[in-house]
Formats: C-alpha cells, sequence, structure tokens
C-alpha cells in the first residue's frame, strides 16, 4: 500500500467518525427541540427564582436588559433580580437605581470582592429563591425566558441547567462570529443531551443554589474569566445532574465584536482559560482544529507521480469524501441551531444560506489554531482586569 493511500483512508477514517459524532450532537438537538415544543405550554408557578447579574461598566446596556427581565411571564412574586456591581465607573449603579424606585423586585449589591466569578458568589449567597438563573449584563432575552427555565427546573430538577446563546450582526466579521456561536452551542448541546456536557456559557446559565454552595462555588479558582466551564465541570467531578434546554424562549442574545481587535481578544480570552480546564473534551477539540489541516497536508500529497502507479481514482475519491464529511455536518448542526434560535422569531430567519456557513468554517479553521498558539504566550485583560 502506497503511503499516499494509507493518507487518504486516514483521512476518510478520520472525518467518518468527526461526521458521526456531529450527527449524534444534531440529532439529539433535534430532538429535544421537538420535544421541547410538545411540552406543556405554561408550568404552575410553585417556586420562585433569582436573576443574577454580575455587571462592570455596562451602563450602555443594563437598561434593556432590565426591562426584558421585568417583562417575563412569571409572577412577580416569585422572581427577584440582583445586579451585583463589579466595580463599575460608568453609572451602571445609578442605571439600576433609578429603576429600583418602581420595581420592589429588583435590588443593587456593591460587590465586596473582585471579579466576576466574586460577584456570582455574593449574588448566589444574597438569593432568596432556590433556583439561580445566571445573566451577563449586555444580553436580551425574551419575555417567556424564565417561564421555560422554570418549567424545566421544577419538572426535571436538575442541578446545572445550560442553556443557549445566540451571537447576532449583521457586517462580515459578526457573521462569521454569529456561525461560530451556533456551532460552538451545538456541541454544547449535542455533548449535554448525550450525557457528557462539554461547554457552557455564563451569559445563559441556571442552577440550584444548593448545589452551587455543596460544589464549592468558585472557591479556589484562580482564572478571571471561565466561570461557565468551570462551574459545568465542578457539578459533573460531584456526580450532579446537568441538562440542556433547547427552547428559543430560553435563548439570550449578544452582539458580535464590531472590531476586528475585540474579536481577537474575545478569543484569546476564550481560549487561554480552556487551558484551565483538563479532560478528554480539551484534546478531542485540539483534535478537530488541526483536522482541517490534516486534509489540506493529504490534498497537497497529491502528485502525478504518486499518484498514478496506484489507485488514483480511489484517492481522489476518498479524499474528495472527506472533505465532504468534514464540511457537510458543521453545516447541518450550524443549520439546526439557527432554526431553533429563529424559532418564533422571523426577524432572526438566517439568509446566508450554507454557502456562507462552510466560508465561515473556513475561517474558523485558519484563525482558531492562531488564537489557540498566540493564548499561549499572550495574557488579554478582560473588563480592565488581566486573566
Amino acid at each position: 500500500m502506497s503511503l499516499l493511500l494509507l493518507l487518504a483512508l486516514c483521512a476518510f477514517g478520520a472525518t467518518m467518525a468527526f461526521a458521526m459524532v456531529l450527527g449524534g450532537w444534531r440529532e439529539a438537538l433535534a430532538r429535544e427541540v421537538q420535544q421541547a415544543a410538545a411540552a406543556p405550554g405554561r408550568p404552575v408557578p410553585t417556586e420562585g427564582l433569582s436573576l443574577v447579574i454580575p455587571a462592570r461598566n455596562a451602563a450602555g446596556t443594563i437598561v434593556p436588559l432590565l426591562q426584558d427581565l421585568h417583562a417575563q411571564q412569571w409572577p412577580k412574586e416569585l422572581i427577584e433580580v440582583l445586579v451585583v456591581d463589579d466595580g463599575s465607573t460608568d453609572g451602571t449603579a445609578e442605571a439600576v437605581g433609578s429603576m429600583m424606585r418602581t420595581w420592589p423586585g429588583l435590588r443593587l449589591l456593591t460587590a465586596t470582592g473582585a471579579g466576576k466569578k466574586e460577584a456570582i458568589a455574593q449574588g448566589v449567597d444574597a438569593a432568596r429563591w432556590p433556583w439561580v438563573l445566571l445573566t451577563d449584563a449586555d444580553v436580551r432575552c425574551r419575555p417567556g425566558r424564565a417561564r421555560e427555565v422554570m418549567r424545566v427546573l421544577q419538572e426535571q430538577r436538575p442541578d446545572l441547567l445550560l442553556l443557549p446563546v445566540a451571537t447576532v450582526g449583521s457586517g462580515l466579521l459578526q457573521r462569521v462570529q454569529c456561525d461560530e456561536q451556533a456551532a460552538l452551542a451545538g456541541v454544547a448541546a449535542g455533548t449535554a443531551l448525550q450525557g457528557v456536557p462539554q461547554l457552557a456559557y455564563g451569559a445563559n446559565l441556571a442552577f440550584g443554589k444548593e448545589a452551587f454552595l455543596a460544589v464549592g462555588g468558585y472557591t479556589g479558582d484562580r482564572w478571571a474569566s471561565g466561570d461557565d466551564l468551570f462551574l459545568l465541570r465542578r457539578m459533573r467531578k460531584a456526580g450532579r445532574a446537568v441538562a440542556f434546554l433547547a427552547h428559543p424562549e430560553a435563548l439570550v442574545e449578544t452582539l458580535a465584536e464590531p472590531t476586528l481587535s475585540g474579536f481577537w481578544n474575545q478569543r484569546l480570552r476564550w481560549a487561554g482559560k480552556m487551558r484551565g480546564l483538563g479532560g478528554a473534551g480539551r484534546w478531542l477539540a485540539a483534535a478537530g482544529l488541526l483536522l482541517p489541516w490534516f486534509l489540506l497536508y493529504v490534498t497537497c500529497s497529491i502528485t502525478l507521480e504518486a499518484l498514478l502507479p496506484v489507485r488514483p481514482m480511489a484517492i481522489l475519491l476518498l479524499i474528495a469524501t472527506a472533505w465532504l464529511l468534514w464540511a457537510l455536518p458543521v453545516v447541518a448542526l450550524v443549520r439546526t441551531v439557527k432554526q431553533l434560535m429563529a424559532a418564533g422569531d422571523t426577524g432572526r430567519e438566517d439568509r446566508s444560506g450554507a454557502l456562507g456557513t462552510v466560508l465561515s468554517l473556513l475561517a474558523f479553521s485558519c484563525y482558531a489554531p492562531l488564537i489557540a498558539v498566540a493564548s499561549l504566550v499572550l495574557k488579554p485583560k478582560w473588563k480592565g482586569r488581566a486573566l
């Protein structure tokens, strides 16, 4: 067997396994979407919910978010919103205070520690209800979010409930981020629904207060970010139940980074916190990033001299099929996630098509390894603090 044929077979086998994994995630997500759509519309309000918002210099985004939370379809007497001001200098506290005068369920706490994790822990400690829903200060949400979250919390009673996040934007750079976020949401949903959750979003995350305190919250964590992934790891290590809610009303939306520098720094931060996580998930993620580069290497190894003495058509067919097995499952997963996110909102319909998703995938394959390597030496600041 020639080296080229062996490489082609390896490429085909690797992408076949890749396609099967992603296909399983997509099918699990599609089933969950159907089940969520068929679930009873309105749960019986028997328990309360505390929404915790760690906020730092969020004066420009906190008011629209609080308006969304005030409109939640859950009894006002069974819901509270706690904004933990983490050293803001831009009038965040004043913006919250102005709304507190007409909203008894809104509370403002001044962070006694430094950093997002300390702010979250303080908010959880002050929460009066047994269920906590985390919300970043720069997102928007739909009125049915609390209702759908409480439906699952009351019926299934998971210790940790993972929830979807959608990135929105209209420019080329923003569309790449939208596709990237949809793919990551597919990974988060698929792995969680198959019982091996790997990703979580701090912008949209619910848990039991008792479970959070039982696993130690963020005690001992030295990273400024990563509140979502580190809490997920602690919950899994403690054998706590983790669920995922695939319902369009439960998602939150965040704006894509408008500049290249913001895009770069955000991904450096994400890549940096992954170094603090162990387990097989990190190595599988690395393999996924390197897979298209391996395919490119095999493709560039094709020469007439190497191709003609062996089975040329078989080799070409194997490599072409490998590229399809790499691209098509990602496109299918992204499209499934986008259909979930756009459900019931015609303004969110995606018009970029499969070709746009493929282009985003190619772009991601180029910049993701560079960011992974850069994160080993570059330490960006986040919210004015070093990671």
